[in-house]
């Protein structure tokens, strides 16, 4: 079972995903880059099939090395490239390849923005964003990505496109063990700010 995208396996093309903005350098063991949900889908099934680790990657912008991996590096950096104002609730819905530039100028004829403003908002995608709690200079007094977040559209482990809402709970399904609390209250760093996803 192969997905529709084909995987890419040429050591150079792996080599050019095996390091981000940050210090890390993993080489994957393949690339996958779907051009839409349907492929992106496909690509979730193959790797639940067949037992392989999901790197999701936008633009490689960040810093911690969240779009670096050994598993299949998926880029998501071009298929989902679309914008969906909704002004007369004063949101705009987009894809995970566009980018924080790309979002500041749709919104800005309404009198919209989107404050968490990364050093490298020019190319920086909503998906990495998202992914990331990606912040900026303002992060201190507007917040990071999550707190501007209100619904996400996911595909889950099963290869189903879902959208979970803020406030509408996942309820049961997402919900921690208390062994799984306690793990993570355990070992969770002392922060002050989480910028883990």
């Amino acid at each position: 079972m192969k997905p529709t995208p084909p995987l890419l396996t040429d050591p150079r093309i792996r080599a050019a995903y095996s390091e981000g903005a940050g210090i890390y350098r993993i080489v994957p063991t393949a690339v996958a880059v779907p051009r839409g949900v349907e492929e992106l889908q496909e690509v979730v099934r193959w790797a639940g099939a067949t037992g392989t680790p999901l790197v999701p990657r936008g633009a490689g912008s960040g810093m911690a090395g969240g779009s670096v991996g050994r598993g299949a590096v998926v880029d998501l950096s071009q298929g989902f490239h679309w914008t969906a104002p909704d002004w007369a609730r004063r949101r705009l819905w987009a894809g995970a390849s566009v980018t924080w530039a790309e979002l500041a100028a749709a919104a800005r004829p309404f009198g919209l923005r989107l404050p968490p403003d990364p050093s490298s908002g020019a190319f920086a995608t909503s998906g990495g964003m998202a992914a990331t709690n990606a912040a900026g200079p303002r992060s201190v007094r507007c917040g990071s990505a999550r707190s501007w977040i209100e619904a996400i559209e996911i595909i889950d482990a099963a290869g189903d496109a879902r959208r979970v809402v803020r406030g509408a709970g996942a309820g049961e399904r997402f919900a921690l063990s208390a062994d799984q609390q306690r793990l993570i209250e355990a070992h969770f760093p002392k922060t002050r700010k989480n910028s883990a996803g």
